[in-house]
């Protein structure tokens, strides 16, 4: 899983839907923070219920981290500083240990990009899923950073290739699966998408590795885009402008 930002409730709903599927270990790729209304109640979950989690970029910046001049004037991060204040020492010192990358069980995970995790680039196409292919040896690389569920093939010889991106998109009223089987020989890098801010897809996504037949499944679950807003609104948060235009939209207001 990865992406939370700060939303409880989508995090809750997709660790129940994991352990209904037979889910037994959670591993989250960074970015409990920002954009959400409740960043203590989602770090409280991560911490309870996931054995490895890393940092993203808006965990860094609530930590304070910002490595440049246009990280500290970025808007987009105001409210990260806003739920820096509202997490105790302790939590902060939790978020503050969490890796750029780690390999798990055979698999690499990472928030941003496999060629510099420090940077927080993103994978949208498959320039930069080659380019993350030569980074690293390992069969399956689990993303996130980008909000948007995908995955890349790289068939040795054949070349790479985009088996989905954002697969179905609008909203669903019940949870959705799309199975993968890795071929013999082949490398993946998968996108788990968002789970707690699936931005204009309007629903939540996780992805589910099973080493014992060699695949891994995308999960889509219905998310009441609506209630997060209203949430959100009531609680008068910082939210940069291109967010709150898009919050409108997808609540039909736009």
């Amino acid at each position: 899983m990865s992406d939370v930002h700060a939303n409880p409730v989508a995090l809750e709903t997709a660790l129940a839907d994991a352990r209904e599927q037979g889910c037994e270990k959670f591993l989250f790729l960074g970015d409990v923070t920002g954009y959400g209304y409740d960043a203590k109640a989602a770090l409280s979950i991560v911490r309870k219920n996931f054995s490895v989690a890393l940092m993203g970029n808006h965990d860094s910046a609530c930590l304070g981290r910002e490595v440049s001049l246009s990280d500290v004037l970025n808007p987009n991060y105001d409210i990260d500083r806003m739920q820096r204040e509202l997490l105790t020492k302790t939590e902060l010192k939790w978020l503050g240990t969490r890796r750029l990358f780690r390999k798990v069980d055979g698999m690499a995970l990472v928030h941003g990009d496999f060629v510099r995790p420090e940077a927080w680039n993103y994978i949208f196409g498959s320039e930069e899923a080659i380019e993350n292919f030569a980074a690293r040896p390992e069969k399956i690389m689990f993303c996130g950073h980008t909000h948007h569920f995908a995955v890349w093939e790289d068939a040795g010889g054949k070349g790479v290739s985009c088996l989905s991106a954002d697969w179905k998109r609008g909203p669903v009223s019940a949870p959705e699966s799309k199975v993968y089987k890795m071929a013999k020989g082949a490398r993946y890098i998968v996108n788990v998408g968002s789970v707690g801010y699936p931005r204009n897809d309007l629903f939540a996504s996780y992805a589910i590795c099973d080493p014992s037949d060699g695949s891994f499944t995308a999960r889509r679950l219905p998310f009441d885009f609506k209630s997060y807003v209203s949430e959100m609104l009531a609680r008068d948060l910082r939210l940069p402008l291109w967010l709150c235009d898009l919050l409108r939209a997808a609540i039909g207001q736009g």
